[in-house]
This record gives C-alpha cells, sequence and structure tokens, in this order.
C-alpha cells in the first residue's frame, strides 16, 4: 500500500476524531511538537523502528516526543498506530494532518526571504496586509529567512504565489538582456 494513502486515512481519521472531542487545536499542537522532536532527536525514529521494544513503551515515547503531557486524544491515537504496526509512517501522517488542520482552519503559511533581518513590526505589517487581501479570512503565519546571497529586496512565497524582488534575480535578468543582445551583434 502507499505511504501517501495510509498517512492521509489515518490523518484523515484523527482529524475527525478531534473535532468530535474538540481537541483539535490541542492536538495541532501535539502534532507539531512531535514533527520538531521527530526531526531533532534521532531516538525518536530508532524507537519507532524497533521491532523489540514493546507496543506501550513505543505508545509512551511518542507520547513524550508530543508533549509532556499527552491529550487523551494524543494517547489513543498512538495507541491505534502502534496496535496497527504503522509506526514507521507516524512522521507522514503528522505531516499529512498538518496539511488537513491547516486547510481546516484556513491558514496559509507565507515565506519572506530577505538579505538582512526584518523587523517584527515590518513583517506584522505584510502579515496584516496579506490577511486583509484574502477573501476567505485567511490567518497567514510567516516564516521570516535571511539568505544573504540574494543581494538584497525580497522573495516572498505564499501558497502557490513567488514575489521575487530580490536583486540577485534583477542581475540574473539583466545579464540574460545582455548576453542576448550580444548574441545578435556578433
Amino acid at each position: 500500500m502507499d505511504i501517501g494513502i495510509i498517512a492521509r486515512r489515518y490523518a484523515k481519521a484523527l482529524i475527525a476524531y478531534a473535532v468530535e472531542q474538540k481537541a483539535e487545536d490541542v492536538v495541532y499542537q501535539e502534532i507539531l511538537m512531535f514533527v520538531k522532536n521527530y526531526q531533532e532527536i534521532k531516538q525518536v525514529a530508532e524507537v519507532l523502528d524497533n521491532p523489540l521494544l514493546a507496543s506501550e513503551q513505543k505508545i509512551n515515547i511518542i507520547c513524550q516526543a508530543a508533549s509532556n503531557e499527552a491529550s487523551p486524544v494524543f494517547r489513543k491515537f498512538a495507541a491505534l498506530v502502534v496496535s496497527h504496526h504503522r509506526e514507521a509512517f507516524l512522521p507522514f501522517i503528522a505531516h499529512s494532518f498538518i496539511g488537513l488542520y491547516r486547510k481546516m482552519k484556513h491558514i496559509s503559511i507565507g515565506q519572506l526571504i530577505t538579505a538582512v533581518p526584518v523587523a517584527d513590526k515590518e513583517a506584522d505589517r505584510l502579515e496584516k496586509w496579506i490577511e486583509d487581501l484574502a477573501a476567505n479570512s485567511t490567518d497567514v503565519i510567516l516564516d521570516k529567512k535571511v539568505d544573504p546571497k540574494i543581494l538584497g529586496g525580497f522573495i516572498f512565497e505564499i501558497d502557490d504565489y513567488r514575489l521575487d524582488a530580490s536583486v540577485a534575480t534583477q542581475f540574473e535578468k539583466i545579464k540574460k538582456q545582455f548576453i542576448e543582445k550580444n548574441k545578435r551583434i556578433v
């Protein structure tokens, strides 16, 4: 069976159960923490792949990776995943759940790349402007990155939209135009 199909099914089941229990926001935070800890702490992945570890130990470690005190909804879900021997798919399930939750709550993730750090005040203004533009009352979470390679300006991405106003891109465009003109002369 395809990993994506398995992950999507479990994620849909988790979000449906969490909504039913009115715990979707808590579970979302736990899933975010689980993903963060899974990426940063290599032992979590080793535990999930270890066939010799007892199911209860795996469930406890999964819950600890998600929160110091995991919610009953998350604990029950972890038990379901472990009982069906799908713990290796947990990172994929988590990412699928995050996508479903954000779609359900109308949350968009934007990325702002600048050559130098941008002030929080300016980033907040940009977030507010984007939220005002959105017709379906979308919440925007802005991820700020600093990349000196762009030389100046900014690159802004949200969903399928990309606005590249970087100096490096402008230089590249000028270079291509210059090369094209010079090819015709020779």
